[in-house]
């Protein structure tokens, strides 16, 4: 069953913050606040990662959960929505550049959103950051007071990055999604996979600059 934790331990900022770690090829799931709560990204939905369990651990009601978050239409962030949406009634946040992937089944709950956005959570705002690439719509969630990335799969841990052959994915568009992400102040950065990174988040970004400058 997929681990569950509490990211408040690790670092201050990131009080009542919580990290799923999903079961196999499933994303990282993770819970912003208890009363009002924000989940961005749902994992794949599957009998090894069924999300409510690890939500009830967590301490969070299906009338709390107040707003759903994805990353980018890809199954193993995205799917695990439906779960949701079989016990509670969030608004689920998608940029519009990847909603024709999974607009139609969200219906009424689906929110557009695009560069600059802000999506208030119970701790603070999330600031929509377009970094397509991997898919067309993927995005990135930038606490800027406090140097909080949520990364999705633009970058991960050690100047790792996503995979840009997919079907609406570009090596030009996340060569500049990465160079732009390379501006941002990241103390922490919080990808869709992989283990957090509690300091100096914007190295492993450069890191990944370099690394892709390298396909060119």
């Amino acid at each position: 069953m997929p681990k569950i934790f509490n990211l408040g331990e690790q670092h201050p900022k990131l009080k009542d913050v919580y990290m799923i770690y999903g079961d196999g090829l499933c994303s990282n799931i993770f819970v912003i606040g208890k009363e009002k709560a924000t989940i961005i990204d749902t994992g794949v939905g599957n009998w090894m990662n069924p999300v409510w369990p690890q939500l009830t651990e967590i301490g969070i009601k299906p009338q709390n959960v107040d707003k759903v978050i994805i990353t980018h239409a890809h199954h193993d962030h995205a799917s695990g929505v439906f779960i949701i949406l079989e016990k509670s009634k969030p608004k689920v946040y998608v940029h519009q550049r990847d909603t024709k992937y999974i607009a139609s089944y969200l219906g009424d709950t689906l929110v557009k959103v695009e560069e600059g956005d802000i999506i208030q959570t119970e701790l603070w705002p999330l600031e929509v950051i377009w970094t397509p690439g991997h898919t067309e719509g993927g995005m990135c969630l930038y606490v800027r007071e406090e140097g909080i990335l949520f990364s999705g799969d633009t970058v991960f841990p050690e100047g790792n990055f996503g995979n840009f052959s997919g079907e609406s994915g570009s090596y030009r568009q996340l060569l500049n999604s990465i160079k732009k992400l390379s501006q941002f102040k990241v103390e922490i950065m919080l990808a869709g996979h992989g283990a957090p990174v509690y300091e100096d988040a914007e190295n492993n970004i450069k890191m990944a600059l370099v690394g892709i400058e390298m396909y060119a």
